[in-house]
């Protein structure tokens, strides 16, 4: 149960950073380019995670790469509309088909649990053996019950209805150039700048991270009509690194709550939300030198109504502006 303490206390933390960041401070060139490549990453290993946020985004310290990796955001200097972090996971916009059986289609957990047989009776959870990537570990908890509330030692294809599944991902992992790190994604430059005039590259970086989530999926029985998805990721980054403009710090929080998300059951199509509200929120400070803290915070809520277009909110410094995301499996449009 750590895992979820952890998720809780950092989505305090996260609420609380977003909330005091004004993005008052006039940033350099070199700090404007890190804190706008910090908002199209994600945290290194927050791809282990159960969370909105797409694997693909995984880069770690403000690094997108020039080529496979994170895309923009709606309205950045690269012109392209996608959601930040690293874009938005695909079942979330109906981009995964559902399919027969547990495990198939969205939110079935259909990864590995070979390693996870340690189970107590009393408390229904099933612990899985630490896995360390790039000198962070990784530990998973889930719970496998019945439409009856009946604990299983481990997941049935017919009769398991609801997974409880906790992650949480900590330790220190660094960069140097040539070196890929992020479970198997590019962790640095290039480019971060829009501009030859802004570009910053980084050279090196140690990274300290603390991340966990919980989430609950029930549904997944033979003969359920519809899944139901609730949970909430959490985390927290700090760097140390130089740069091509020299010596910096950065912090960065990140998170996301699933609420009453529905997801009706097909064996035939790409199946999307039609109900249940998705918040995911970031806040970026970074500081050269002895220099003044440079911050920014974004905040985007998606929520579904049952129609084909799912409507998003997004608020970055204060600015909110209103886009639409087609389901299935279309892009975030913003005027």
């Amino acid at each position: 149960m750590s895992s979820l303490k952890s998720c809780t206390a950092l989505g305090a933390l996260l609420l609380v950073a977003v909330a005091c960041v004004d993005g008052s401070t006039q940033p350099s060139p070199a700090e404007a380019s890190l804190v706008s490549a910090a908002f199209r990453t994600a945290s290194p290993g927050y791809d282990s995670l159960s969370s909105s946020f797409s694997a693909s985004g995984n880069t770690g310290v403000f690094g997108p790469r020039g080529h496979g990796g994170p895309r923009g955001m709606p309205g950045d200097s690269l012109g392209r509309s996608d959601m930040m972090g690293g874009d938005f996971r695909d079942e979330f916009s109906g981009g995964i088909g559902m399919g027969p059986g547990l495990g198939r289609g969205p939110f079935g957990e259909h990864f590995s649990t070979s390693t996870c047989t340690a189970f107590d009776a009393g408390t229904g959870i099933v612990t899985c053996t630490p896995i360390v990537r790039d000198s962070l570990t990784i530990s998973r908890t889930f719970q496998f019950t019945t439409a009856a509330g009946v604990a299983q030692a481990s997941r049935d294809t017919v009769t398991t209805d609801r997974i409880v599944t906790t992650r949480s991902v900590t330790g220190t992992t660094t960069f140097t150039p040539g070196r890929r790190v992020g479970f198997g994604h590019g962790f640095g430059p290039p480019p971060v700048g829009a501009t030859d005039s802004a570009r910053v590259d980084i050279t090196t970086a140690r990274t300290t991270v603390t991340s966990a989530s919980t989430r609950t999926v029930s549904g997944l029985a033979t003969g359920s009509t519809q899944r139901t998805i609730n949970g909430a990721s959490a985390g927290r980054e700090s760097t140390e690194g130089t740069s091509t403009s020299g010596a910096f710090t950065s912090v960065r929080v990140m998170g996301d709550t699933t609420t009453g998300l529905v997801i009706p059951v097909s064996t035939t199509g790409y199946p999307y939300p039609t109900a249940g509200t998705v918040i995911r929120a970031m806040s970026v400070s970074v500081t050269y030198a002895s220099g003044a803290p440079v911050s920014s915070s974004r905040r985007e809520v998606i929520t579904y109504d049952g129609s084909t277009t799912a409507k998003i909110s997004i608020t970055k410094d204060g600015t909110t502006k209103s886009c639409t995301l087609a389901l299935p499996r279309g892009r975030p449009v913003c005027p």
